[in-house]
Parts: C-alpha cells; sequence; structure tokens
C-alpha cells in the first residue's frame, strides 16, 4: 500500500509477500509452539537492523546472554558479540516475575532504539492469574511501544492450532500483525511453516508458508 513507510524484515523471502516489509513503527505478535522459531525470527530481525546501523533491544525471560549469542551464530548471525561490545546491541535478561516495562522504555529513549524484540509474552502470563491484569498490562506496553514509534516484535508460546483456534489473550488483538509459526518435526528442506493472520494497511498472502531455519537465518518460500 502506498504511503506506508516500511523496514526490510530480516527472514528471506518474505518481504515480497508484505508488500516490502514491516511497517515502520508496528508491533507485531509472532505466535507458535516449542521449536517453530519464534526466538530466532526476532533476532534475525533484530540483525538485519543491526547491519543497517540500526541500534536493537533484546529483552529475554528465558535465555541468558550467552545463549542469546551462541544461538545467533549458530545460524550464521555473526559479528554479535562486536555489536554489543560497541552498545549497537543491548540484551536485558530480566526475570518475568512481577516484570515491569518501564526500565525497557527508559532504554529505549536512552539509546535511541528503533527495533525491539520480546520473547517471551507467555513468560509473564504465567505469573499473572488474572487474565484482566494481563491485558491491561498488554495494552499499556504495546501503547507505550508505538508511543516510541519503535518497531517490535513480540513472541508468544501457544499451541500449534488453525488460526480459528487462536488464544486472543497474549496481545494479538492490539497488534498490527500476527504471524504464526508452525513446526511439524518430519525434516525435510521445508520442516516448518508460518501463516500472516493478520497485518493491518499491508497487501499480504495469508496461505500457509513454507520455511525452513538454515545458515544466515530464516527463509520462506
Amino acid at each position: 500500500m502506498t504511503g506506508v513507510k516500511r523496514i526490510p524484515s530480516g527472514i528471506h523471502g518474505l518481504d515480497q509477500k508484505i508488500d516490502g516489509g514491516f511497517e515502520l513503527g508496528s508491533v507485531i505478535s509472532v505466535l507458535g509452539g516449542p521449536g517453530s522459531g519464534k526466538s530466532l525470527l526476532g533476532m534475525s530481525f533484530l540483525y538485519e537492523g543491526l547491519k543497517n546501523g540500526e541500534t536493537c533491544l533484546l529483552v529475554s525471560f528465558e535465555e541468558n546472554v550467552d545463549d542469546l549469542i551462541s544461538d545467533m551464530e549458530t545460524i550464521g548471525l555473526n559479528d554479535v558479540k562486536d555489536f554489543i561490545s560497541k552498545k549497537k546491541l543491548i540484551i536485558l535478561f530480566n526475570s518475568p516475575i512481577n516484570f515491569e516495562y518501564l526500565g525497557v522504555l527508559d532504554v529505549i529513549n536512552q539509546n535511541k532504539i528503533s527495533r525491539v524484540v520480546i520473547d517471551s509474552l507467555s513468560a509473564i502470563s504465567m505469573y499473572m492469574e488474572d487474565r484482566s491484569k494481563f491485558r491491561k498490562f498488554m495494552l499499556d506496553l504495546v501503547t507505550e511501544l508505538k508511543k516510541l514509534k519503535v518497531t517490535a516484535i513480540v513472541t508468544d508460546e501457544q499451541p500449534q492450532v488453525s488460526e480459528n483456534d487462536t488464544l486472543y489473550f497474549s496481545g494479538e488483538y492490539l497488534s498490527d500483525a500476527v504471524i504464526k509459526l508452525f513446526y511439524t518435526g518430519l525434516g525435510g528442506d521445508f520442516d516448518r511453516s508460518m501463516q500472516i493472520i493478520k497485518m493491518r494497511r499491508t497487501n499480504n498472502d495469508r496461505s500457509m508458508l513454507p520455511m525452513r531455519i538454515d545458515q544466515g537465518g530464516i527463509y520462506v518460500k
């Protein structure tokens, strides 16, 4: 669509299916089961920004900094340590218990962050038994990210169900885009798949897209 500013997603083969890339300043929910590639998709998105001279932020609740660096280097996303030493990539490892996002907003402001990944919301929701409290948390978080005009990916672990069975409790209804990832575990060149459930202001392919993780990142067919 004309008039919409876009940035490259960092996912090989995806941008031509979504009008050229993610909308600048949008919030994208990435959903999927274990092993579907949620975290690596977020890392690939950040790595694209790093290559283009942007300053990026990764907020993790499940993996420490060393493990995250190892994950990125394993698929050929190199120079991560160099980006960290130059403060172009900032990684925050947080406990999901009583997590407060105000510190994250401060880091974004102080470092002129342009791309953010929060991985994952399911870790936070586990410690918020009150669903209404979690919805309020998500509303506030998404609202503040949009005010800062960063482009953000938030991941969430959900069962590998069909589009109609999506569990709308973790922010999907607030996001500009929702992408679901699936993993068959059967092997083969494309043993994973991606479905773009929604993407506002974008002409996008809604079919199931074959996907693989290889050297250089994530590839969509």
